[in-house]
């Protein structure tokens, strides 16, 4: 193998390191907190102890944009969303945050948005599908309308 491919390789994997590192140190940061400090932020954020130590894991985390894209997908304005429902956009962001399907779900994005697929194993799944602008005539609770 010449030198000139070895390099992609090599930053590739000096970046694979780097951000190993970066999420372990973030897990150690919660942990130093102490059980008391570590529960205390885990209820300020809604969230259970063994999910904030996943969430630090994984911060900073590319997926608000997969979360974006998804809820553009379905024609709703990810800014009018956290504005009119915070609550809701910050359970959805930190299930995204969660979900072990990121790739598949950039997969589906980037080839297929329109696709019911995402449905199958995205964990925000109801929710999402429950803010749908209305389609069918039915009632459904007011959607967060996209703004274009």
């Amino acid at each position: 193998m010449s030198s000139d491919r070895k390099m992609p390789l090599l930053r590739q994997l000096l970046a694979r390191w780097t951000s190993w590192l970066g999420r372990r140190g973030r897990r150690t940061e919660v942990e130093q907190l102490g059980p008391e400090g570590t529960a205390s932020i885990a209820r300020d954020i809604g969230t259970s102890v063994p999910e904030l130590r996943a969430l630090a894991g994984k911060w900073p985390d590319t997926s608000e944009d997969l979360l974006a894209g998804r809820l553009r997908a379905l024609n709703l304005d990810p800014a009018a969303l956290s504005e009119n429902q915070p609550a809701v956009a910050r359970d959805l962001s930190r299930l995204c945050s969660l979900c072990r399907d990121k790739a598949q779900c950039r997969h589906d994005l980037e080839r297929r948005p329109g696709s019911p697929a995402w449905q199958s194993y995205c964990p925000n799944s109801g929710t999402l599908t429950a803010l749908q602008p209305e389609q069918d005539g039915s009632t459904k609770p007011p959607a967060v309308p996209r703004r274009d």
